[in-house]
């Protein structure tokens, strides 16, 4: 029996102004420098936070596949918010992260609305989700340690066509993050 193998991938995902994006990569230059860390780095272009895999595909998606997609996740209401991350600790495989801490509860609401509106029939299930900023892979691991928080307001989600194995990530569906916002002093949306 033969096995097929996916070679794209869609997700949603929110990703940092230029300035925020300076900002991280400066951070991991000076964790790499601290604690002596090596190896491939995610490209400053895409640097991102995944809120739901889409699927993988064996064909590529179509445009009418994305659009249909896109259609369906823009029923999914929410304001723009602040999200920072403050933490960077070593997960699985090797992956030196940011875990996020002011606005990762608004990050795990979007996930769960992206999923309920793009599978409604797994809205019952738990869904696992841990808001995380992958910054490279390294085989010395960092346990958690503080950093300065890094911050931005998320304002869109992003589609994201990703080809498997060869780090390209191209995104493919913007949405605008819309609905009614709360006025909260301090927040500057």
């Amino acid at each position: 029996m033969i096995t097929v193998r996916p070679t794209d991938r869609l997700f949603f995902a929110v990703r940092p102004d230029a300035e925020t994006v300076e900002a991280i990569c400066s951070a991991r230059r000076t964790l790499c420098e601290k604690a002596g860390l090596s190896g491939p780095e995610v490209p400053p272009e895409q640097i991102h936070v995944t809120l739901w895999r889409v699927g993988d595909y064996v064909v590529p998606p179509t445009a009418e596949d994305i659009d249909a997609i896109v259609r369906q996740a823009g029923t999914v209401e929410m304001p723009p918010f602040r999200v920072s991350f403050g933490c960077a600790q070593s997960l699985g495989r090797g992956a030196l992260v940011l875990s996020a801490g002011r606005g990762g509860s608004d990050l795990e609401r979007l996930s769960t609305r992206l999923r309920d509106a793009l599978n409604p029939a797994s809205a019952e299930r738990k869904h696992a989700f841990r808001p995380h900023m992958t910054l490279m892979r390294s085989d010395k691991i960092l346990p958690e340690r503080r950093i300065r928080a890094i911050g931005w307001t998320v304002r869109e989600v992003v589609l994201v066509h990703s080809l498997l194995g060869k780090a390209t990530h191209r995104p493919v569906g913007r949405l605008p993050l819309r609905g009614r916002q709360l006025a909260l002093p301090g927040f500057d949306f």
